[in-house]
Formats: C-alpha cells, sequence, structure tokens
C-alpha cells in the first residue's frame, strides 16, 4: 500500500538555479544516491526513481545499476523545468526526450513520471493529456497540498483515472498535524518530527489509503554547499539534513514499501478505480 519515491537529481537542481549554471556546481549525486540505495537494498526495497533526463545522460552507470537491482526508473523532466512554464510543445519534446533516454538505457518502458516541484497545476492540465499521448500511463506531479510553489486544492486524495487524459493520477499523500496538512515525505519528513510522518501513515493504512513517500538524494548529503538563495528556499532545502539517514532507517523498519506501478496495480486489483475528468481538478 506504500510506495517510496525518489527525485533523482543533484543538489544544485532542486533550487532552480538556471540549467546554464549547472556546470559551475560541485556533482555530488552519487553521494546521496549510494546511501538510499545501500539502505534500499539492505531491506530488499524496491523504489521508483524519478530521475531527470540530464542525470540519466551523465551518469548512466547509476541507471543501469538501479535497473540490475530491480527498481522502477521513472520520469522527472530533463532539466528540471517548471512543467507550468513551459509550452504545451517544449513540455512534450522534454518528456518525450527523457523517456528515450532512460528506456535506450534500460531497454524497458518508462510509464510514470513526476514534474519538478510537482508543477502540474490547475494552470497546466493540458499537460497530463500530453503524458498519456507520448506514452506515460501513471503520474505522480499532482499535490492535493497547496503551497507557494504548487498544488491543487481540489485534488482527490487518492489513486484515480482521468478518463479525457487517460493517465492514471497517484498524488501526493497528506497527513493531518497541528491542523494543518502536511506532506508524507521531502522537507517535510525533516523539518517535523518522525513520529508525526509514522502517524500520518499509520492512519492512512487504518483508512486502507495508500501512500506515497517522496525523497531526495540529496538529502542524504548533509555536506553539499550552501549557496546564496532566497530565505524560504534555503529553509526548506538545508534544515535538518543530518537527520534524513536516521528517519529514514526508522520508516523503512516500521514499514513496507514497493514501487509505483506494483502499488498502483494492486490498488487497481482490490479496488474500483474511480473516474473524473480534468474539470475536478480545476478551479
Amino acid at each position: 500500500m506504500n510506495a517510496f519515491t525518489i527525485d533523482f537529481e543533484d543538489w544544485y537542481q532542486g533550487v532552480e538555479l538556471p540549467y546554464s549554471d549547472w556546470p559551475k556546481y560541485e556533482k555530488r549525486v552519487e553521494i546521496g544516491f549510494y546511501k538510499i540505495f545501500e539502505m534500499l537494498n539492505q531491506k530488499n526495497i524496491k523504489a521508483t526513481w524519478f530521475t531527470l533526463g540530464w542525470v540519466a545522460q551523465n551518469y548512466p552507470h547509476l541507471i543501469k545499476e538501479l535497473h540490475n537491482a530491480g527498481h522502477e526508473l521513472a520520469s522527472h523532466g530533463y532539466k528540471h523545468d517548471l512543467a507550468y512554464k513551459l509550452t504545451p510543445e517544449m513540455f512534450k519534446e522534454d518528456v518525450s526526450k527523457t523517456k528515450k533516454i532512460i528506456e535506450d538505457l534500460t531497454g524497458q518502458p518508462l510509464v510514470a513520471y513526476r514534474a519538478p516541484f510537482f508543477s502540474i497545476t490547475s494552470n497546466n492540465l493540458w499537460a497530463l493529456e500530453i503524458l498519456s499521448e507520448t506514452g506515460y500511463q501513471i503520474d505522480c506531479s499532482v499535490s492535493p497540498i497547496k503551497t507557494w510553489r504548487y498544488g491543487i486544492s481540489k485534488c482527490p486524495d487518492k489513486i484515480f483515472e482521468l478518463t479525457d487524459a487517460k493517465i492514471t493520477l497517484f498524488p501526493i499523500s497528506p497527513f493531518y498535524a497541528f491542523t494543518k496538512r502536511w506532506a508524507i515525505g521531502g522537507a517535510y519528513f525533516r523539518l517535523l518530527p518522525y513520529g508525526l510522518t509514522k502517524r500520518g501513515i499509520e492512519k492512512r493504512i487504518s483508512q486502507k489509503q495508500y501512500t506515497m513517500f517522496y525523497i531526495h538524494p540529496w538529502e542524504y548529503d548533509e555536506h553539499h554547499p550552501i549557496i546564496n538563495i532566497d530565505r524560504k528556499t534555503k529553509f526548506t532545502h538545508y534544515t535538518n539534513l543530518s537527520k534524513t539517514v536516521h528517519n529514514t532507517r526508522q520508516l523503512l523498519n516500521d514499514f513496507t514499501f514497493d514501487t509505483v506501478s506494483n502499488v498502483v496495480a494492486n490498488y487497481k486489483q482490490n479496488h474500483v478505480v474511480e473516474q473524473f475528468t480534468i474539470k475536478v481538478l480545476q478551479g
């Protein structure tokens, strides 16, 4: 019932720095990669790695290592562009390019996608139709939690299908604490006490809700460079990085996880999947 997902990117790719500036920064993606890769392998847990096309192109050995270990490869776009800042034509080129790069490395079809910063919102729902047209079957980009960067407050908190876009959506999983909704994973996993995440997942399981956890390799690399960025981004990016490894070990001891595709398949086998049109996400 629980999917473990990783947004496979380097530290400087997660703070909205221009693609043209990437060559300036220290490359450290393998540090966090091997920490989480080894923890998952120790527990024999297969995860879904939403991988930047740029990362796949520049670190093909890591993609092959993931594939050989039985993990699921998925798309995170090519160069971490916010989907709602792209035109439909640019978006289609981006997701098609990434799909081909990863499929050429693994020899397997790539079916799942997550937009950088969950950047499919009510303003660019056309992206879901393009994903279906280009061969994607599952989208994990939509968040029912509204933030300054992303979110669709009307998004159902469940796995569901869009009949007009012909795609299955597995949204970010929220939980409630301090009268607010928080996401299971990412910065919330570091900023809040682990016990809140644990109770959030336990409650979802008790209510027979399926859950998706997400994290990034750079969150396991507490010594990556600190750069001058806006205060809000700096806080969410750097705070409590030292807790990620310990919290993840607890998480993997407390719960079982699988890939997005396997969790979605299990859901469809055991439930009648609700069907909506894109209109449910608008407004």
